[in-house]
C-alpha cells in the first residue's frame, strides 16, 4: 500500500515502538514526523511503502527524492551531476517486532526498486549502522554494495555509517578480485580499502556472534587493481 499523509500518526505510533525496544540505539535513527511529512509524503519529495495485517500497520519502508541539493549523498559518490535528479535515497525500514522473520524487508525493498524504476529513479542509495546486521544483510542481499565509512552529522549525532549504493541499470551482478574480509568493527581498517577503491560486497558471521559479523571487500573486476597498495 502507497501511505499518504493521513497515514503520519500510525507511523510515528510504530516507529516509536520500536525504538522503545532498540538494544543497540546506534543502530537506528528515528525520522522525526516533520522529514516524514514534508521529504517523504509531501508530493513529489518521496514516497512510503506500507504493509496492514487486518487495519493494523505492521511495517513501512520510506523513501525520499533529494534532487539536486546538498542533501543529496551522490554527491559523496562522485555520481554525475546530470544524473543526481535520479538519486533516490531509502530512509527507513520499520517492521512490528510481531511480525519479523516474515522477509518484510526484502518484499517491500523489490517492490519499492519497482516502482522507483518506473519514476525515473535508478540511483539508490542508503545508509546503515557497521553495528546493524538484518538491515545490512537486507540491502546487500538486494544488491546494493559499501562504497564508503564514516562519522554522519545532522540527525545522525557523529553515529558511523555504511554508504551504500546500487544502480538500477545494471543488471549483471559485479565480480570482485582482491577479496579479503574484515571484522565489522575495524572501522579505521575498512574506510582504508574503500578509499583505496575497494567495496563491500557480502556478509558472513558465525551464529554464535550476535552482534559481530564480516564484511567482505574488494575490487569491481573492471578496476585496474595494479599498484593499489602502494
Amino acid at each position: 500500500v502507497i501511505l499518504d499523509k493521513s497515514n503520519i500518526d500510525e507511523m510515528m505510533e510504530l516507529q516509536e515502538r520500536i525504538v522503545r525496544n532498540l538494544k543497540n540505539p546506534e543502530t537506528f535513527v528515528m525520522d522525526s514526523r516533520e522529514f516524514i511529512l514534508n521529504s517523504v509524503l509531501e508530493k513529489g519529495k518521496g514516497l512510503a511503502i506500507g504493509v496492514y495485517a487486518g487495519n493494523k500497520l505492521i511495517a513501512f519502508r520510506t523513501v525520499s527524492f533529494p534532487g539536486n541539493t546538498e542533501a543529496n549523498m551522490g554527491k559523496e559518490l562522485n555520481i554525475p551531476e546530470e544524473e543526481l535528479e535520479h538519486v533516490a535515497h531509502l530512509e527507513s525500514t520499520v517492521v512490528d517486532l510481531e511480525y519479523r522473520g516474515n522477509k518484510l524487508q526484502a518484499k517491500m525493498m523489490k517492490r519499492t526498486f519497482k516502482i522507483l524504476y518506473k519514476l525515473g529513479y535508478y540511483h539508490i542509495l542508503c545508509t546503515v549502522s557497521p553495528f546493524n546486521y538484518p538491515s545490512l544483510k537486507n540491502v546487500i542481499d538486494a544488491g546494493l554494495v559499501v562504497k564508503a565509512l564514516n562519522q554522519r552529522s545532522g540527525q545522525y549525532g557523529g553515529k558511523w555509517r555504511f554508504l551504500l549504493a546500487r544502480d538500477l541499470r545494471e543488471i549483471t551482478p559485479k565480480e570482485y578480485t582482491l577479496s579479503m574480509e574484515v571484522k565489522n568493527y575495524a572501522l579505521e581498517k575498512q574506510q582504508m580499502l574503500l578509499n583505496k577503491g575497494f567495496e563491500g560486497f557480502l556478509l558472513s558471521r558465525d551464529r554464535h556472534m550476535i552482534d559481530e559479523f564480516y564484511v567482505h571487500y574488494g575490487i569491481p573486476y573492471k578496476d585496474n587493481t595494479k599498484d593499489i597498495f602502494e
